[in-house]
């Protein structure tokens, strides 16, 4: 006897995102996607605590749920949940020129199994991708296998007993009066380090306590992403430049991860 058919859904009825703060997310999905936060369908305990938020992202098809759930969004830093459509190398290019001017951070254009790819990590690291419905037309042997954007499983340069991500704090402190144009030189820099292949991280940072002294936090694959990141052209005209704005030379530390128990 032929077993009864399976049911069959009318759709997706929404998407659900576990994020670490719901209105910093809120606020990056409205700015990257043009959502619309739904603010009637807030989701709240009885007690009045918001604990979700729904978002209408035009192009999408069905409603985004932005869920607080610190742990999971943790866990899943680096997964890739969500691939959007576009149609070509055309409409990638127009989608990096929008988060250029937000000033989010995006990989290049990476040669992807079929299409042109683009990854956009999140406020908590999730990689929102858009992919090119048309085929890049590509030779096989040009997809980025090895690029830290595209994900293809583990891989044996993935396994535990691979060397650990190199992580770099710099400390640079601008001359008097120089801070203005070091910080607007480094985050030209960063902009331009960020789009390299290996580039996980590269963020820069400053404190009141002390508003002429930078803090960059950098990571990266591997020691022969950052060997190569370190003898660019961008790099060698960065030394240049810095040279010229600050007190002092850069002071540099290579930081190691606290064993976990």
């Amino acid at each position: 006897m032929n077993p009864a058919a399976s049911p069959t859904p009318s759709g997706i009825h929404h998407v659900k995102l576990p994020v670490t703060d719901l209105e910093r997310s809120a606020h990056w999905y409205t700015e990257v996607l043009g959502a619309r936060r739904l603010t009637d369908l807030d989701h709240r305990r009885p007690d009045g605590t918001l604990f979700a938020v729904i978002l209408d992202a035009p192009g999408l098809g069905t409603h985004l749920e932005l869920r607080l759930d610190p742990a999971t969004a943790s866990a899943l830093k680096g997964y890739d949940f969500l691939t959007l459509a576009v149609a070509d190398r055309t409409a990638l290019d127009t989608w990096m020129t929008h988060l250029d001017t937000l000033g989010v951070l995006h990989s290049p254009p990476v040669v992807a199994l079929a299409g042109w790819l683009l990854v956009v990590p999140d406020p908590d690291g999730q990689r929102l991708r858009f992919y090119t419905t048309t085929h890049h037309g590509l030779d096989p042997a040009r997809v980025e296998y090895d690029s830290p954007w595209l994900s293809t499983g583990p891989a044996p340069s993935t396994a535990p007993s691979a060397e650990p991500a190199p992580r770099i704090m710099t400390t640079i402190t601008a001359r008097p009066g120089a801070d203005r144009e070091l910080e607007n030189l480094l985050r030209e820099f960063a902009d331009t380090t960020r789009r390299e292949d290996g580039c996980l991280a590269f963020r820069v940072h400053r404190t009141p306590q002390a508003p002429d002294t930078f803090i960059v936090y950098e990571e990266w694959t591997g020691q022969q992403a950052l060997d190569a990141h370190r003898a660019t052209i961008h790099m060698n005209s960065f030394r240049t430049r810095a040279t010229q704005l600050a007190a002092s030379p850069p002071h540099t530390r290579t930081l190691v991860p606290c064993p976990e128990h």
